[in-house]
């Protein structure tokens, strides 16, 4: 059985210096877009956690991509699943930024059938992918922010 190589990365700059916003300290999600845009077309299923007091991120989802998606709630979380359409893809790579410049979704996952492809964690900071290839890392490492922290492993 072939071993399969992981990939979890993360942000380590932040623009309040402690991270506790968790917003990049360059001001932008470009690299996320381009991380999404990458992995999207790798994908044919999601889910999307949100914390139930982030209320605006809730209804902004929920009326701009109604009927796509199932939603349920669990441990303080509102959590969508579905088929990825190309309307919850362009959702989720024309608005990447909410009022207070965060990503308005603490959690994104993507799947292709039952296996997990990607996960974008902490409002867009922290990721990981479960089979990573050369191919992928490469684009990876040329995206991310500087001074992000790779950890690699099989």
């Amino acid at each position: 059985m072939e071993l399969k190589t992981q990939l979890q990365f993360e942000l380590t700059e932040f623009a309040d210096n402690r991270g506790e916003e968790r917003i990049p300290a360059r001001g932008n999600y470009d690299y996320w877009l381009l991380l999404m845009e990458y992995f999207l077309a790798k994908s044919d299923s999601f889910e999307i956690h949100c914390w139930n007091d982030e209320v605006v991120a809730i209804e902004e989802f929920t009326s701009n991509v109604p009927g796509l998606f199932e939603l349920t709630e669990k441990n303080g979380m509102t959590i969508f699943t579905g088929l990825l359409t190309v309307e919850i893809a362009e959702f989720l790579i024309t608005r990447p930024v909410n009022a207070g410049k965060r990503l308005p979704w603490f959690s994104v996952f993507l799947s292709n059938g039952e296996q997990h492809v990607f996960s974008s964690e902490h409002w867009g900071t922290e990721f990981f992918v479960p089979d990573v290839t050369e191919e992928d890392l490469l684009f990876i490492k040329h995206v991310a922010p500087d001074g992000t922290l790779f950890n690699q492993y099989t």
